[in-house]
């Protein structure tokens, strides 16, 4: 996948039916929170979180809203 490919109307098309949580560290320099907001003005369907976290999926704040996510996987 080219850089911005995903922000596409295109791309977005294909995938917009996909209930999808974004759980976004506003602190994140790996994967910076201006992807996710992009991302999310691209798909305005998506439900995005910020956290006062950084990159690390165990951050406390960040692991209860992917906890609270895994609850849609039977869908």
């Amino acid at each position: 996948m080219r850089q911005g490919q995903l922000l596409e109307k295109q791309s977005i098309d294909k995938i917009r039916r996909i209930l999808t949580i974004v759980v976004q560290g506003r602190y994140d320099v790996v994967c910076p929170a201006k992807s996710a907001y992009d991302l999310k003005k691209a798909w305005p369907e998506i439900t995005l979180h910020f956290t006062h976290a950084g990159h690390s999926a165990h951050e406390p704040e960040t692991e209860k809203l992917l906890v609270e996510g895994h609850q849609f996987k039977h869908l």
